[in-house]
């Protein structure tokens, strides 16, 4: 057997004899060196003491594990003042100390380990014949060294969640290498700040809207021109555009309302087909009963502790209310009552029990058979529960039975802050057309959001100030509050509009982290979590 397609290169080992087996190859291998280092005071020895076997196991051969024998030398120490009489043998490369693998095989496990984590690497280690534990591979990964950060000029700075809403981290990528250079245990200033005086070469820093980490940049790194993601400027944006609406939820249910009593009419009217394979469906509801009591009362109770200008977290801890529904009451000027939206199966066919009762048919009996044959499976008696209130003689008008379908602020911002080329079918376009009809202030501040992101997409940051102007003249206070946001990051929100860097890779390597650190199942330590994602693909992990 040809030596040199099994044995490392970088050592001096001959091959003695081997032993082929159905899982594995066995090599009797020994060291060729004529001398070697005393490992305390570095003298030259030949003068041999004895020989021991070392078992080190190489990367796999035709499937097969391959195990090597080593015969192993020990020396005399021909030096005098040694403290060590006798030393083994080392090996300069490709071998430790005490190993039990060579250094090419931890290599191949190590890269594997920061793939996919420690038990995983063990299952896809078995595939190629090499038997690992798990907590050999972790070893292996906490043993690798990160390497050094060389004179980085333009990073994006965001943080990142240990566990949502109590602890988070902040993670640092090289916008030029498109790399992460680290993690930081924390989102503290000074922790950044800190690590920002260490490296005065950075030029541009992008960021997301935080003032903690404004204010760190600023003190560390001066210099440096900072940036703010678009993205959380827009989400801002969104953000305010919703606080609106909260304000302006009585025109809005009002438009629905009337919406739905429109559409309920049409059905009526329609002319009914007949077919016994389809339901004839209206989008018309009973009018469920609305329960105020409870949430009159707490929205009073806010707008009494927000007239004493409490603040929203004092507000929530004094009513024993959540943040969300006092910041929801604080935004609004009136209490709009929530209805329920369970429908029941008899309304699908109101439209038509109404039409065969202004034609003649009074007959709850004869009308039940007939929605039965159209799918209706509920009894008799919910339909003599229906169409007892309807008045005897068909002259006299039908009650109405309209219940509106109501949005929720936060998805009509998203559903506004879109053009209407880019409105999809499944949107309720006909309800935001007639709602931009009815509320001219709703589509000011639509038209005056969408002109703020145009601004954005086509980069005119020379346009920023008289947006800004403009968006002050609304008189709309939540647009108020978000120019000063504004005016506070000025620079920053000033280079958004018109530097090519942003936060988008950075958000990028946040869920890449996200995913790693799940593999883990959130249990890896930060200094593994910290390896992994900085070394996971590094083209320069096997230099180290």
């Amino acid at each position: 057997m040809d030596s040199f397609l099994l044995l490392p290169s970088n050592l001096d080992l001959e091959l003695l004899d081997y032993e082929l087996y159905p899982d594995r190859i066995d090599l009797q291998v020994i060291s060729t060196a004529s001398t070697t280092c005393c490992s305390v005071c570095r003298h030259l020895s030949h003068k041999i003491h004895s020989c021991y076997r070392r078992i080190i196991h190489d990367l796999p051969s035709g499937g097969r594990r391959v195990r090597l024998q080593l015969q192993v030398r020990k020396y005399f120490c021909k030096n005098a003042d040694c403290p060590r009489k006798i030393f083994t043998e080392r090996f300069a490369t490709g071998l430790a100390s005490y190993a039990r693998r060579f250094e090419r095989l931890n290599q191949v496990l190590t890269g594997i380990g920061l793939e996919s984590g420690g038990n995983p690497s063990t299952r896809q280690a078995h595939y190629f014949s090499v038997k690992v534990s798990a907590s050999t591979v972790l070893r292996l990964i906490k043993k690798c060294n990160i390497p050094p950060i060389i004179s980085p000029k333009i990073i994006g700075v965001d943080d990142y969640a240990f566990k949502k809403g109590r602890k988070y981290g902040t993670v640092i990528v090289d916008l030029e290498t498109h790399r992460v250079i680290d993690l930081l245990p924390d989102r503290e200033a000074k922790t950044l700040s800190d690590w920002l005086l260490e490296y005065q070469s950075i030029e541009i820093v992008s960021r997301d809207r935080s003032n903690t980490y404004a204010a760190a940049i600023t003190e560390a790194c001066p210099q440096a021109e900072q940036i703010a993601d678009r993205w959380h400027i827009l989400k801002n944006l969104s953000e305010t555009v919703e606080r609106f609406l909260d304000t302006q939820r009585g025109e809005i249910n009002e438009t629905a309302l009337n919406l739905s009593q429109q559409q309920h009419q049409k059905s009526v009217n329609e002319d009914i087909t007949g077919e016994k394979s389809e339901a004839i469906p209206t989008e018309s509801v009973l009018q469920k009963p609305v329960f105020v009591g409870k949430y009159q009362d707490n929205f009073l109770k806010v707008k009494e502790l927000q007239s004493k200008n409490y603040s929203i977290r004092k507000i929530a801890t004094t009513l024993k209310m959540s943040r969300r529904t006092v910041a929801k009451y604080w935004n609004r000027i009136e209490f709009v009552p929530k209805a329920s939206r369970k429908r029941s199966n008899i309304l699908d066919f109101e439209a038509y029990l109404q039409q065969r009762w202004q034609e003649g048919q009074q007959s709850a009996k004869a009308l039940y058979e007939e929605i039965s044959d159209k799918g209706f499976t509920y009894s008799q008696a919910t339909v003599y529960n229906m169409v007892r209130k309807y008045p005897k003689s068909v002259l006299e008008p039908l009650p109405a039975s309209v219940k509106a379908t109501y949005y929720s602020s936060k998805q009509l911002s998203i559903w506004l802050g879109m053009y209407q080329n880019d409105w999809e079918d499944y949107m309720p376009i006909e309800f935001l057309r007639k709602l931009l009809e009815e509320n001219p202030l709703i589509k000011a501040v639509r038209e005056i959001a969408l002109e703020f992101r145009q601004l954005m997409k086509t980069k005119q940051g020379d346009q920023l100030q008289t947006w800004c102007k403009k968006a002050l003249d609304s008189e709309v206070e939540a647009l108020k509050g978000f120019v000063r946001g504004i005016k506070q990051d000025f620079k920053a929100i000033f280079q958004a509009f018109t530097s090519k860097w942003n936060n988008g890779q950075v958000e990028g390597q946040v869920n890449r982290l996200k995913n790693i650190k799940r593999q883990m199942y959130g249990r890896a330590s930060f200094e593994l979590l910290r390896k992994r994602v900085i070394l996971m693909g590094n083209p320069n992990f096997h230099q180290m």
